[in-house]
């Protein structure tokens, strides 16, 4: 399989053509107890291309290249499944931070629907873990 799309690589790169770059999803389903209540949500997860319009240059300046991916932005995604209108939901966007610190906190530290469970201190507390 691995040399099946290296050859494919190869094959476009030959072409002069670049892969073309897509979202990345995955999408789960799961339901969590809190407080007493089932509630059902969906997790979606992965990466966007963002992209930007490109214009020619030299002779054709100014005609459309088409869209161009410019960046990818990994995003997780927590939305609650019983809800008729979600335009009337609350939405949070929240951004971690760099590098020397896990993502596990902000996801079940904080906003996600599962969390870890601290002591008192914020330290965690000695085994089973729940």
């Amino acid at each position: 399989m691995t040399e099946q799309k290296t050859e494919e690589t190869k094959e476009k790169s030959a072409e002069g053509k670049k892969p073309e770059v897509t979202d990345n999803l995955v999408v789960t389903h799961h339901i969590a107890n809190i407080g007493g209540e089932e509630f059902h949500y969906t997790v979606t997860c992965g990466t966007i291309v963002l992209k930007e319009e490109s214009v020619k240059s030299g002779e054709n300046a100014g005609e459309s290249e088409g869209e161009k991916p410019k960046a990818e932005v990994f995003f997780i995604a927590y939305t609650r499944d019983d809800v008729e209108d979600r335009s009337k939901r609350p939405l949070t966007f929240s951004f971690n931070g760099g590098p020397g610190s896990s993502s596990v906190w902000l996801h079940l530290g904080l906003l996600g629907p599962r969390r870890v469970h601290l002591d008192s201190e914020g330290k965690m507390p000695p085994p089973p873990f729940k």
